[in-house]
C-alpha cells in the first residue's frame, strides 16, 4: 500500500507532514518559504517510536555551498561534501522533500538510508 499524505502545515517552528506511515518534521527557518528551501534538516517519527534525521539538500546548493568552500578553505577548498545524515535531492521545497520520503519508504530504503536517532 502507498504511504499517503494526511495533513501538512505548520507545527511551531517545524512544517510538519502527517503521512499514513510516519511524521516527517522539517525545520524551516525563520522567513524561508518552505516551497523553496533548498537545504534542511527533519526529523522522521515513526509508528515504533523510533526517531531518524536527515539534512536534505539540493544538488545546486551543494555546488552553491562547495563553490563558497573554495574560498574559505573548509573540506579542502570545496573539493568534497559531507554531512552524516545528508541526503541529496533534485527539487527544492518540503512538499518535494516529502515526497522522497515518502518514495523511500515504500521502497523500504528510509530507515536503511537516514541516521537513527536515540532515544
Amino acid at each position: 500500500m502507498a504511504t499517503e499524505i494526511l495533513s501538512a502545515g505548520w507545527d511551531s517552528s517545524f512544517y510538519v507532514f502527517r503521512t499514513s506511515a510516519f511524521d516527517a518534521k522539517f525545520l524551516v527557518g525563520g522567513g524561508e518559504d518552505p516551497d523553496e528551501v533548498d537545504n534542511v534538516d527533519v526529523e522522521v517519527h515513526c509508528p515504533d517510536g523510533s526517531r531518524w534525521s536527515a539534512t536534505m539538500v539540493t544538488l545546486d546548493e551543494a555546488d552553491r555551498i562547495m563553490r563558497r568552500w573554495e574560498s574559505t578553505g573548509e573540506c579542502a577548498g570545496g573539493s568534497y561534501f559531507a554531512v552524516p545524515d545528508g541526503l541529496i535531492v533534485r527539487e527544492p521545497g518540503v512538499r518535494n522533500m516529502a515526497a522522497v520520503l515518502i518514495a523511500m519508504h515504500d521502497s523500504g530504503e528510509l530507515t536503511s538510508r537516514l541516521l537513527r536517532l536515540a532515544g
